[in-house]
């Protein structure tokens, strides 16, 4: 087994530059979030199954001006001093940006989604829609598994304008019907199911 080095930050933070020198075969997925690098573990195929089959219905939905990916870094806050960058488990964002550019900025986000880990609760829960809605995502949907919650289901939430917060706006558990720059509308036995 091999130890993982990482360089050490430029200063007393990481700042977005040390971030983007990081390899992008690491083993461990991270985060930059107000200056410090977060390391997670990989998510367990269970997770990574449910994002890759909800994304690839919400990408058949998509119309051409917007495309859909997976664990692809998004740049919610450029602050000098604490700097936020955070790969969701699946984006949906302008087709005008550029595929070959990392990080995706964040006014050209449309929906952020996460699924939820018996290892990211706390995270996915709490903290990381709180970042979201401070960037100004517009909508965020939280993916409870059967390892996390007693159903399956999907949390859908929309930007209030008026608090700077999430407001609930579902609870689907058959089909999710939302409408975001498009209308879709998904059945997610298809998505749960192994």
């Amino acid at each position: 087994m091999h130890a993982l080095t990482l360089p050490l930050p430029s200063g007393e933070t990481w700042t977005r530059a040390d971030y983007e020198a990081l390899p992008e075969d690491l083993p461990a997925r991270v985060s930059l979030i107000h200056g410090e690098l977060v390391v997670s573990p990989r998510p367990r195929p269970i997770h990574q199954r449910i994002a890759r089959r909800l994304a690839t219905r919400i990408e058949d939905a998509a119309p051409d001006a917007w495309q859909v990916d997976t664990d692809v870094d998004v740049l919610l806050s450029d602050d000098e001093m604490e700097p936020v960058e955070i790969a969701p488990d699946i984006v949906v964002y302008s087709a005008e940006h550029d595929i070959y550019e990392r990080p995706i900025p964040v006014e050209m986000v449309a929906l952020v989604v996460e699924v939820v880990s018996p290892s990211t609760k706390r995270k996915d829960r709490r903290i990381q829609p709180t970042l979201y809605a401070e960037a100004q995502v517009r909508h965020y949907w939280r993916v409870e598994t059967d390892q996390t919650a007693p159903a399956f289901a999907i949390y859908s939430y929309e930007l209030d304008d008026a608090t700077g917060a999430y407001v609930a706006t579902g609870v689907h558990h058959e089909r999710i019907t939302a409408t975001l720059p498009f209308d879709l509308e998904i059945e997610l036995k298809a998505v749960r199911e192994r």
